[in-house]
């Protein structure tokens, strides 16, 4: 935690050259790998699959692992900000592996004090105990070993690989637990193995060099408790963060029932073993490794309301579809594809909360910051668990159907208040915010556009933004990169009235013009526009042509509106994109797009003139000269 702080240009461009990332990623993975190991072993040590209430005991075994993060949660986080992030994790790391070296023994102890169920669930609260200090340690340290750009993909390539590791572990775990039933051997085995993976992983994590990360000294802090309060103040003052946790919350609450419930699904719809109880909890691992390795493709470029908006409102259908499928016994393949997608959801769930706390949280509360994240988000698993465990209910697995539902309906109104939150305050009709959000994403994904420099368009005030025309796509470049303004284009009035494009254009009040007469009527409707308070986009060639032919000169048409309008007029510059001669088609190839705003123009000396054509071309002249002096030298 001390050592200096370096620049973010020395860490590799690649997350996989990234020593001390990589040595964390294989550390998580293989931890997560044991995790079910002996989770399903004392399943079995409980009575296993003989029993009728299966689904308390799973509750109960979750609820006892969750409930230290709840009650240490805080001090855990304070603990990662004031001690040395590594050690912290390498100590709980083995002090976890002695634990489940421990249990061939204390297990049999704990079943002959009478401690019913609690027997096989004490020692997950004892394991709990120190992933609670390795959980904040850990993630509070991500973002100094690499560059802030990197967030989306290096969360998703942690929560991939520790849930590909969660698959094999549950897939193993059940069938060394059929073959101990079986009389192959005990039980011990599990609990060996999941050793072994907590020492590999303190191995790995003793590789991390320190002196080849971000990691920023900061101040000691002043004792315990007046860090914690700031901890908890800084989350309630930052909504951002305080949504982020919200949801998690929600999350995890609908995580403890449906993780809860597998194991009755697999025994009363499927008749099968623990190796089917495991290999279904698997498919929600493998939907959040595949919704993770999405991440890292689209993450980048997918919006924040447009990432937790989508998981959260697929997690609804797809609990409910679950609902569904064990009411009507729709068959395997149904239930494994609804646990398969409720893990892709949950990815974006989990990812995108870790990234917009790690990304504008500083370093130096982070630990705490996570630990309250930890201490809120559990207590919904927990609680959810808890309820199901806690109390002796009579054949609580024939509820199974009321709690999926109540799980999908609590999901669904989570959606109705996130989508209300977002959208306080937005000007914009609710199909637009929707669409404009699209946009961002497949511009940013697939086009590759990334802004260079700051939008430099004025919040309010009626705006011109003149911009370079290089392929079909150049608006949607525009609607990705300035994304406070909903800017209404000059448009061929061709275009105007298609299906799909048209119906955009008009809900986004574009400006209709006959290319071949243009006629007044465009500039009557543009000067309107911009009485209102409108951003009018014009590209002042008017089309674009091949790279390497003579461009063609800006029309004056820009240069009357600009001196008529008295409009704030920002110039733009476009460059990596592809020709393509039908601007259609042009959305559909890969391009590597780069926008740049500049400042705004000066036309003071133009308005003081006669406002007839020579004057509005020179004006034209002067923006497209200022829109090419934006053009950089190359684009990497």
């Amino acid at each position: 935690m001390s050592a200096p702080s370096r620049p973010e240009l020395r860490l590799p461009d690649w997350l996989v050259r990234n020593r001390n990332f990589v040595l964390l990623w294989a550390a998580y993975g293989i931890s997560a790998f044991g995790d079910h190991l002996s989770e399903m072993a004392l399943l079995q040590e409980a009575g296993g699959f003989a029993r009728d209430d299966i689904t308390r005991v799973q509750a109960l075994m979750t609820f006892c692992f969750f409930a230290p993060f709840v009650v240490l949660g805080p001090l855990a986080g304070w603990w990662a900000d004031r001690f040395s992030r590594k050690w912290t994790m390498f100590a709980t790391d083995l002090i976890r592996a002695a634990v489940m070296l421990s249990l061939p023994v204390t297990v049999p102890l704990l079943l002959g004090w009478r401690l019913g169920d609690f027997a096989v669930a004490l020692p997950l609260l004892l394991t709990g105990a120190f992933a609670a200090f390795f959980s904040p340690a850990r993630q509070a340290m991500v973002p100094t070993l690499i560059r802030h750009d990197q967030l989306v993909r290096a969360n998703a390539m942690i929560s991939a690989l520790g849930t590909i590791g969660a698959i094999l572990s549950a897939a193993v775990g059940g069938q060394l637990v059929d073959w101990a039933i079986a009389g192959h051997f005990g039980l011990e085995l599990n609990y060996r193995l999941d050793a072994l993976t907590f020492v590999l992983s303190a191995v790995l994590l003793v590789g991390i060099v320190m002196a080849r990360t971000r990691a920023v000294p900061h101040p000691a802090l002043p004792g315990v408790w007046t860090p914690l309060r700031q901890g908890f103040r800084y989350v309630w003052q930052h909504r951002r963060v305080l949504q982020m946790i919200v949801l998690g919350t929600v999350f995890w609450a609908a995580a403890g029932v449906v993780i809860s419930v597998v194991p009755a699904i697999v025994r009363d719809v499927f008749r099968g073993q623990f190796f089917d109880a495991g290999m279904y909890r698997g498919l929600i691992a493998g939907g959040l490794a595949a919704g993770a390795a999405m991440l890292t493709l689209i993450g980048p470029a997918l919006p924040v309301p447009l990432a937790i908006l989508g998981a959260v409102f697929g997690g609804a259908f797809w609990v409910l579809a679950l609902d569904a499928a064990l009411i009507f016994k729709l068959g395997r393949i149904l239930t494994g594809t609804c646990l398969f997608m409720l893990g892709v959801h949950g990815a974006g769930i989990l990812v995108t909360i870790m990234v917009i706390i790690q990304r504008f949280v500083p370093d130096a509360r982070r630990g705490r910051v996570f630990g309250v994240s930890d201490m809120c988000t559990m207590a919904a698993i927990v609680a959810a668990t808890g309820l199901l465990g806690l109390p002796r209910i009579e054949h609580l697995d024939r509820y199974i159907p009321w709690l999926l539902a109540a799980t999908g309906a609590g999901l669904l109104l989570t959606t109705v208040l996130a989508w209300r939150e977002y959208r306080r305050g937005d000007p914009f009709p609710a199909v637009v915010w929707l669409l404009w959000r699209v946009l961002r994403t497949y511009a940013g994904f697939w086009c590759g556009v990334k802004r260079v420099g700051p939008c430099t368009v004025p919040r309010q005030g009626p705006v011109i933004l003149a911009a370079n025309h290089t392929a079909g796509i150049d608006p949607m470049l525009i609607y990705a990169t300035c994304t406070h303004r909903l800017t209404s284009f000059l448009v061929a009035r061709e275009y105007y009235h298609r299906p799909i494009a048209g119906w955009f254009m008009r809900r986004a009040h574009c400006v209709p013009i006959d290319r071949a007469s243009p006629g007044k009527a465009f500039l009557s409707a543009s000067l309107r526009l911009l009485r209102e308070g409108g951003c009018l986009g014009i590209f002042p060639q008017g089309t674009y042509l091949p790279p390497g032919e003579a461009q063609p000169a800006a029309k004056s048409g820009i240069g009357l509106i600009a001196l008529r309008s008295d409009a704030t007029v920002i110039p733009c510059h476009i460059s990596g994109t592809k020709y393509v001669y039908n601007p259609f088609l042009s959305y559909f190839h890969r391009h590597k797009a780069r926008i740049r705003y500049g400042k705004p123009l000066d036309l003071s000396a133009f308005r003081r003139k006669q406002r007839d054509k020579d004057t509005a071309q020179q004006v034209s002249d002067l923006i497209m000269a200022k829109v090419y002096e934006l053009a950089p030298e190359r684009d990497g």
